[in-house]
């Protein structure tokens, strides 16, 4: 209601922790302002299955003009973002990419950075941490919340593993000037800058 009320499309849209629900994504994806955004935070909304094919319509009239993206902890599993990721890989004009606090398992997370770093715009990766570098106990589906509290394992031999292989993806693909990070301490989209 809010949106449709508008005369002028938006170029940035801040959505987080409002429980967006199918309607809400389908009326963005259909509405005037999808291929005006510049930035867009869809944070801390339960995505799942129905929330899909808005999405991927969202992306694609976004494709040409969408410039800073935040999934960050809405929930995305490995077989959700696999669904997402060929639509993401068409936003041509993505810089920063925001997708910390999902239950990605490694894999995950690696099927994400190659896709990332086909993107050329893309300078700025904030991927979650895979759901084996936690200490044991987490639940099948952790929330964000229990994400972003539980301890990452001590020893460091997964996270290792994880590091070189994001870093073979980077230099298959020439990609020196993508910064992948999992560090919500010193992430800051300020990190991406224009050329």
């Amino acid at each position: 209601m809010l949106l449709s009320s508008l005369s002028h499309p938006l170029e940035v849209l801040e959505l987080p922790y409002l429980s967006l629900s199918p309607a809400d994504l389908s009326y963005l994806s259909c509405s005037p302002h999808a291929s005006s955004l510049r930035r867009l935070d869809l944070s801390e909304n339960k995505l799942d299955e129905s929330a899909l094919p808005s999405l991927r319509r969202l992306f694609h009239h976004a494709s040409d003009s969408l410039s800073q993206l935040s999934l960050s902890g809405c929930g995305l599993t490995d077989s959700l973002l696999g669904e997402l990721l060929p639509a993401l890989g068409c936003c041509r004009a993505l810089r920063s990419l925001e997708l910390a606090l999902n239950p990605l398992s490694q894999a995950g997370v690696l099927s994400l950075a190659r896709v990332c770093a086909a993107i050329s715009s893309l300078r700025v990766l904030l991927y979650p941490n895979p759901l084996e570098e936690y200490q044991p106990g987490l639940p099948p589906l952790p929330s964000s919340a229990q994400l972003l509290d539980w301890p990452l394992a001590e020893e460091l031999e997964v996270h290792e593993t994880t590091q070189a292989e994001l870093e073979k993806v980077l230099q298959e693909r020439g990609r020196s000037d993508l910064l992948l990070t999992s560090d919500l301490l010193s992430y800051s989209s300020d990190l991406m800058e224009e050329d």
